[in-house]
This record gives structure tokens, C-alpha cells and sequence, in this order.
């Protein structure tokens, strides 16, 4: 039992250490990498996290797809199977609708026939009303059934942030282009908002996407004229073309100190919340070099954070 106790509290540490939701998905994720150190999964891990860098939820759901999700066979076979029963499921339904209707059909033949001994017309509304009651429950079954079968089309990519509209990933890489096509030196900014697993515990989730709903305005009204990408759950990114590193530097203390400045409060009670800081990593380089910028600046957000907040790093 200690043992179990032990790799919980190791797993916790680790998803601590990474500022990772403890959600069930993630603390599995923990117990298999810290339950064995050596496996493709953890050497994975290290390479990811090589220079002190944490892991981001994107990060962590692609390595579950590489290491931890059953083979392709497997999920194509299981998939098969399901649509089979589904389909013999879909054949009975489709059977009991046509005894429904034979069945009311009989009625009505003996209705018809034996009109002096028919039952009353009161019995036979009712029955009317039952076989229509079976038939629209049949009905929507099937439609069930079918949707199962044959799923509807996932939604198509937007690229934009469903929270806060912000650029998403995908639509980022338009940013990408354009700041290496123009051949222009480049400044990529990354911020993080402080303890924000702190304020979802305590307040539950909705409060901490109210608060990253709020950072992310914050750093629109500062940064007016860029584009900014919601690159993670926490994490913000702006990818700024011909801005000195200076001014960079500047409008990244304002940002900062705007959002530590506003009074962030619960919908309905009006209880405040507490002063709520950001940090912020800057990273500079030439055109082409984006890639590498991103990720120094990520580190740069992670140590700024690390130190205490409110504060940028690089």
C-alpha cells in the first residue's frame, strides 16, 4: 500500500512540477512515466522537458497518442465491431417497425370487416395512439443508430480560440509565414497567467477561464496592432515583426502591470478575487528562426514564473 501511496505522490509532484491540470487523463499520464524511467514514453518525456522546460497539455496529449493509445489495428478493429452491432441493432428496430404497422393494419382489416362487432371507437383511437407512440420511439432509435454508424463530420477548424478568440495553433501558422517571408527581424513574446490552477481549485474552472478571458484582453488593448495566438491553456503568444527589442520590453511591462492592476471579481456575489499577476519571456531573432525564438521564449515565461511572477524573463 505504501508503495501505491508513493507513486501517487510522485505523480502529483509531477504534474505539479509541470503546472498540468491533476485531471484523470493527465495523473495517468504521470504514473506511466515515472513508472518506468527507462521506456520510450520517459525518454520522450526528457527530450521534450531538455533545458528545464515544462510540459504543456498539447504537448502531453501527443505523447499519449504516440506511446500510450492502443495500435491503430486495435481501434479500427473495435470500431468495426461496434459499427456490426449497431447495424444488427438498426436490422431489429427496422424489423419491429414493419410488425408495428402489420399489426395496425390487422386492426383496421378487422375493424373494416366486422363493423357491428368492432370494439368501441374510443378503444380503437387508443390504440391509434399507442402504435404512433412506438412508432416516433422507433423512429428515433433509428436516427440514433444511424447517426452511431455514420458520424457526422467534425467541425471544421476555425483557427481561432473557442474562449477567447485569439488565435488558435493552427492559425498561428499564417503568423508564422508571413513573419518568415518578410524577412524581417522578430520578437516573440510568451505570457502565463499566475497560480491559475491555484484560482481553479478554489473557484472551479469557469472563474479561471473569466480570468484568462480577461488577460487575453489585456494584452489586446496593449498590443493593438498584433496578432495574438492562445498557444496552450495558459499560455499567450505574440510574434511581432520590426518591433525593437526595447519597445517589445515596454509594452510587455504595461501589459503586465495593467492586468495586475484590475480588480477581477466573482459574477453574481461581486467578491473579489485578489490581485491576479502574469509572467512574461521574451526571445529575439531573424527571419526564419521563429521556431527556436518560441521555444526560448516559452522557458524565458516558465522561469519568470518560477521566480515569483509578475516579472519577464529574457
Amino acid at each position: 500500500m505504501r508503495t501505491a501511496f508513493d507513486r501517487a505522490r510522485r505523480a502529483l509532484n509531477f504534474l505539479e512540477l509541470h503546472q498540468l491540470d491533476p485531471s484523470p487523463s493527465h495523473y495517468e499520464f504521470a504514473l506511466a512515466v515515472i513508472g518506468a524511467p527507462g521506456s520510450h514514453l520517459s525518454e520522450a518525456v526528457a527530450a521534450q522537458t531538455d533545458g528545464g522546460l515544462r510540459l504543456t497539455t498539447a504537448t502531453v496529449q501527443s505523447l499519449v497518442d504516440a506511446y500510450l493509445s492502443p495500435p491503430r489495428e486495435q481501434t479500427l478493429d473495435r470500431r468495426e465491431r461496434t459499427v456490426m452491432r449497431q447495424a444488427q441493432e438498426l436490422g431489429t428496430l427496422t424489423s419491429d417497425a414493419h410488425d408495428l404497422t402489420e399489426a395496425l393494419g390487422r386492426d383496421m382489416d378487422a375493424f373494416v370487416a366486422a363493423a357491428g362487432e368492432a370494439p368501441s371507437a374510443a378503444a380503437f383511437v387508443d390504440r391509434l395512439s399507442d402504435a404512433e407512440r412506438e412508432l416516433a420511439a422507433l423512429r428515433s432509435e433509428v436516427i440514433q443508430l444511424r447517426d452511431n454508424i455514420v458520424p457526422a463530420p467534425p467541425p471544421a477548424d476555425s483557427g481561432r480560440d473557442d474562449l477567447t478568440q485569439a488565435l488558435n495553433r493552427s492559425g498561428a501558422r499564417d503568423v508564422m509565414a508571413r513573419a518568415d517571408a518578410g524577412g524581417e527581424a522578430h520578437v516573440v513574446l510568451a505570457f502565463s497567467v499566475d497560480a491559475l490552477e491555484a484560482i481553479n481549485d478554489r473557484y472551479g474552472r469557469a472563474v479561471g477561464d473569466n480570468v484568462l478571458n480577461a488577460f487575453a484582453a489585456t494584452l489586446q488593448q496593449t498590443f493593438a496592432e498584433e496578432e495574438l495566438i492562445r498557444w496552450s491553456g495558459n499560455e499567450f503568444v505574440f510574434i511581432t515583426r520590426g518591433m525593437p527589442v526595447a519597445t517589445a520590453r515596454v509594452l510587455t511591462d504595461q501589459a503586465l502591470a495593467s492586468f495586475a492592476a484590475r480588480r477581477l471579481r466573482l459574477r453574481g456575489s461581486g467578491e473579489p478575487i485578489g490581485t491576479v499577476t502574469a509572467s512574461a519571456g521574451l526571445a529575439a531573432g531573424a527571419a526564419g528562426g521563429q521556431e527556436s525564438s518560441l521555444i526560448a521564449a516559452r522557458a524565458n515565461a516558465a522561469l519568470a514564473a518560477s521566480h515569483g511572477g509578475n516579472q519577464i524573463e529574457g
